[in-house]
């Protein structure tokens, strides 16, 4: 019976997919979340969380102390990003960051 159970996740899952493409609207904004999580990994912040204590390894006394203020940046970064966003738009927001990763990947 529990092999049952996974074939009926996998069909309910496919079928779940299917559907979610299948209407126009869904299909759009299911593609821009995708597009714009890639572009997120392909900006390279994601290594310099990774791996910011070997940045600062040599550099700075303690090393943790720079991956601590890496993160309050992110923070704070975040916050005034929130203010913008609530000012320009999300629409705005997203092209010309969008605009500028790019540029950033060409150089």
């Amino acid at each position: 019976k529990p092999c049952e159970e996974k074939d009926a996740d996998k069909v309910g899952s496919k079928s779940a997919v299917r559907e979610m493409f299948g209407d126009r609207k869904v299909r759009l904004l299911v593609i821009s979340a995708i597009v714009l999580q890639v572009s997120q990994q392909f900006c390279g912040i994601n290594a310099v969380f990774y791996y910011s204590t070997m940045f600062f390894d040599g550099i700075i006394e303690n090393p943790l102390v720079g991956t601590t203020i890496v993160g309050l940046v992110n923070v704070v970064a975040t916050y005034v990003a929130l203010l913008l966003m609530e000012s320009s738009g999300r629409r705005t927001l997203i092209m010309w960051s969008s605009g500028g990763m790019f540029v950033s990947c060409v150089l």
